[in-house]
């Protein structure tokens, strides 16, 4: 069962919580350590008492030699999670609590054992992973970027002319390099070409967040501010349509098509 601590309570009133360190890798080889260390000692005792006693310590080697290759083949599938383990111990893609991204899929680290990991994904369910397959994966931490990407194309109308184009993508501009949440640094706005039905404005930056929510609230004003622009502008948005030229068919060239005919048959 899951255990929570209670952690901070941050500037906006609302309570944090973590998991305990008890359900981590470190925790579950901390405990492993201490149960290999307690059955060797164990062992060694035995074979010291053993062999005092005159009790033949070489055939009870060899045969536990043997009987632990045997153990070892049948129980190849747990030792691959178990390697594993030791390569997410060794290179920490993720830790319990961190939202990450593996496979094609997205979700929440809640407990890394020995033989799996268990992720709770958007729709709530938590998938256990075999951790022989979870170090192969290409796992994004997104709990450790700094910043979120806010990427989008707005297309504008044809009829769009040349100076409220250039309106558009001066106060687009000036609209992100005021803004207290955007990163300057890297802050782009292009037209950058011609799509099917619209002139493509190509909006590209940083929003200073690591927060999905905030960053999500902080994109709604940002593209409700850019409608604003585009208004303003006396332009609009594109919406898919179709030019259709009409022509009259005068069918084939009759004179044509019989001395072509003609010259065929001789």
């Amino acid at each position: 069962m899951d255990r929570l601590a209670w952690v901070s309570h941050n500037r906006r009133g609302d309570y944090c919580f973590a998991k305990e360190s008890d359900e981590g890798l470190d925790a579950h080889l901390l405990r492993l350590a201490a149960r290999v260390a307690g059955i060797i000692s164990i062992i060694v005792i035995l074979f010291y008492g053993g062999g005092r006693l005159g009790i033949p310590l070489y055939g009870l080697i060899a045969g536990v030699g043997v009987g632990g290759l045997a153990v070892a083949l049948a129980a190849q599938g747990t030792l691959e999670d178990f390697i594993g383990s030791i390569n997410l111990y060794a290179d920490r893609p993720v830790r319990v609590g961190d939202r990450c991204r593996y496979g094609d899929r997205v979700g929440t680290v809640e407990a890394i054992g020995l033989r799996s990991t268990q992720i709770r994904g958007r729709d709530r369910t938590v998938t256990t992973v075999p951790n022989s397959d979870f170090s192969k994966m290409q796992i994004v931490n997104l709990s450790r970027r700094d910043q979120i990407l806010m990427r989008s194309t707005l297309g504008l109308r044809y009829e769009t002319t040349d100076e409220q184009l250039r309106f558009v993508l001066t106060k687009l501009r000036e609209l992100l390099l005021a803004h207290p949440r955007i990163a300057n640094e890297r802050m782009r706005v292009r037209f950058v070409g011609y799509g099917d039905f619209s002139l493509n404005i190509q909006v590209y930056a940083y929003v200073k967040t690591t927060r999905r929510e905030q960053f999500l609230a902080i994109q709604e004003d940002v593209l409700l501010r850019m409608k604003n622009i585009i208004g303003n502008a006396g332009t609009g948005f594109a919406f898919p349509s179709r030019t259709v030229y009409q022509a009259q068919d005068r069918g084939l060239d009759r004179d044509r098509t019989k001395a072509a005919q003609a010259e065929v048959a001789s």
